[in-house]
């Protein structure tokens, strides 16, 4: 009887095969077809905005593609300041919002614990959880206490129960029973690397940096949804470089985020109405001109959404939430004031919104292009786009000794296919945020079946 893992295995294989006979297809099909032109003025036109649509995002892309290798130079600048080799060990309250969290939970705290960082407080605030989470984080608490007791070296453990309220409330519960210099946030169902905390202390040596964000990466690899979060994140966490280098990041994901005490203080807590806190609190760090960076050594695994289902719903949220920021915080567009900065508020927040537009011309635009290829016998369109994201993936799982293997190189061919799954998902989620807006529908913490945050 097969397990569970086999059946992942030979479904992704299946899939796989599947998908490197479509590409292989579309490479001997240059060879075997002679092209044929498809005169017709609304051809023409459908084309050109094609075109001009992609040719957008290339080159949105060849940019970051060009900065993020800068990313690394800088840090080396950076490192040989003498400021990083004088003392500094700030007190780190790292934040665990938990909702039903009863399956990742304590080996979220435990992974914590086994941080090479010790100048560490965690603070659980469980939040109107009905599973059997608090009876848990009681007893583990206990057992931790008594453990622990008269030993100086180990990080405090403060555990709280609230009625529901919502993540932000949670969080913001969290920050006022805290004590460090330094707050991070982490998610329920995360897996901490031991080196995480020590490198997000390292950046806030510098005195201007007033956020970070970590290097989140999709823990649960084994499935086919699995593998291809691990692909979308890894193109977004790469081109995260570039973002730090220009001091445009705009979204610092609840999983893996840092901030200075300050910025609570001065900018007041997480927000409870917006369904991505996190969005919206890192539009307000940049809406004060404060600096953001990007801590790839800052390594957090997180649990994907295991079904098609499951991520329709995160996204729905993670659209609904940046919809809603944007519309509060939309002064910030185009703005000319002196602390704003102008690459984020005139050409990447734009571009964040013509990404929107494109993503709901999509599947139109899909159509259309295997029609023409197909009619035309020209499939040399379909040939750059493989040559395309196929270099980019090649160059980003190199990038990382940790994907720098055999099995994820394998994909580097195909990527472009996976991601059309991606792309269906993301319009769906479009659609059904732009009618929950009109609709002024409510959106809750998103909730799937947790099976853990790694494979093993």
């Amino acid at each position: 009887m097969m397990t569970r893992a086999s059946r992942a295995f030979l479904a992704k294989l299946i899939v796989y095969s599947l998908l490197y006979v479509a590409t292989l297809s579309i490479f001997i099909s240059i060879v075997l077809f002679k092209p044929h032109p498809v005169e017709s003025p609304l051809v023409n036109i459908t084309r050109g905005i094609i075109i001009f649509f992609a040719g957008v995002l290339l080159t949105k892309y060849t940019a970051y593609m060009f900065l993020s290798p800068w990313y690394e130079i800088l840090q080396i600048r950076k490192h040989q300041r003498k400021t990083l080799y004088e003392p500094y060990n700030p007190l780190v309250s790292v934040i665990i919002p938990a909702w039903n969290e009863e399956i990742g939970l304590l080996n979220t705290v435990k992974t914590l614990l086994e941080s090479t960082y010790r100048n560490l407080e965690i603070v659980v605030v469980n939040d109107g959880s009905t599973d059997g989470s608090d009876a848990l984080m009681r007893t583990f608490v206990y057992k931790y206490e008594r453990q622990t007791s008269g030993r100086g070296d180990m990080p405090r453990l403060v555990y709280h129960y609230q009625s529901n309220g919502g993540k932000g409330k949670a969080l913001n519960t969290g920050i006022s029973l805290s004590h460090g210099q330094i707050i991070v946030s982490i998610d329920a169902d995360c897996l901490v690397h031991r080196e995480a905390m020590a490198n997000f202390v390292t950046c806030f040596r510098d005195p201007e940096v007033m956020a970070a964000v970590g290097n989140v990466k999709i823990g649960n690899t084994r499935t086919l949804v699995g593998a291809i979060q691990h692909l979308e994140y890894l193109f977004s966490f790469y081109f995260k470089k570039a973002d730090s280098v220009m001091n445009t990041i705009y979204i610092i994901g609840g999983a893996a985020g840092a901030f200075r005490r300050e910025v609570f203080e001065r900018l007041g807590g997480y927000s409870v109405q917006n369904i991505t806190e996190d969005i919206e609190l890192s539009v307000r760090i940049q809406k004060a001109g404060w600096k953001i960076v990007y801590v790839p050594d800052a390594i957090i695994y997180t649990e994907g959404a295991s079904t098609i289902r499951g991520l329709m719903k995160q996204r729905l949220r993670w659209k609904r939430g940046r919809f809603e920021t944007f519309r509060d915080h939309r002064s910030l567009f185009f703005s000319r004031k002196p602390e704003h900065n102008k690459l984020l508020t005139w050409v990447v927040l734009p571009l964040a919104y013509f990404g929107d537009l494109q993503l709901g011309f999509e599947p139109f635009f899909i159509l259309v292009l295997f029609l023409f290829s197909i009619v035309s016998q020209d499939f040399s369109a379909f040939l750059s786009g493989v040559l395309v994201v196929s270099v980019m993936f090649f160059i980003q799982l190199f990038d990382d000794k940790r994907t720098r293997q055999f099995s994820y190189l394998l994909l580097t061919p195909i990527g472009w296919l996976l991601f059309y799954v991606t792309t269906f998902v993301e319009f769906s989620a479009l659609l059904q945020a732009v009618w929950g807006l009109i609709r002024k529908r409510e959106l809750k913490w998103q909730k799937w079946q947790r099976m853990g945050a790694t494979d093993e």
